[in-house]
């Protein structure tokens, strides 16, 4: 899948992600394997959390969470960086006409601890600062562990002979 194939959906009103949603799938895609999201991004405080989500939306619309992983970042404020989001192991079949979504988001409280984006321990820390980000997509790229076959075979039926 190509970034240039990627879209920003309108209307969403949230200005705490990146948000995008890729074409539906012309025929079933297996992935086996590391999923791994590259960002390529900028944070104006010294300390930043990534968080990644990956989402299997059926034609219908209903979500299926497919991966999710989270990084804390430090350095220069105002810096672009080079960040890799480890997001687990995937072993699934996707059926064509599935959408993938990609979230990118600088929090996932309150599963994670808050970060206070001063470099400060966040356990200890008395101040929160806010933390305006930048993703540039053009940096940035979501690896996806694709089983590449040279037919389709149906499981159930190749399971059952």
């Amino acid at each position: 899948m190509r970034s240039d194939d990627l879209a920003v959906p309108v209307g969403d009103g949230r200005a705490d992600r990146c948000l995008l949603l890729s074409p539906p799938l012309p025929r079933p895609l297996d992935l086996a394997g590391a999923a791994v999201a590259r960002i390529n991004a900028t944070a104006d405080t010294p300390s930043a959390d990534w968080a990644v989500r990956v989402t299997a939306l059926d034609p219908s619309g209903r979500a299926d969470p497919l991966a999710f992983g989270i990084v804390r970042r430090t350095g220069p404020p105002g810096e672009a960086a080079d960040i890799t989001v480890p997001l687990g192991t995937l072993g699934r079949r996707l059926p064509a006409g599935t959408r993938l979504r990609a979230e990118i988001a600088g929090h996932h409280f309150p599963a994670h601890a808050r970060n206070p984006h001063t470099g400060d321990d966040p356990v200890t820390a008395t101040r929160l600062a806010p933390s305006r980000r930048t993703v540039n997509p053009r940096g940035s790229a979501l690896h996806l562990p694709v089983v590449a076959r040279r037919r389709y075979v149906e499981p159930v039926p190749e399971i059952c002979r």
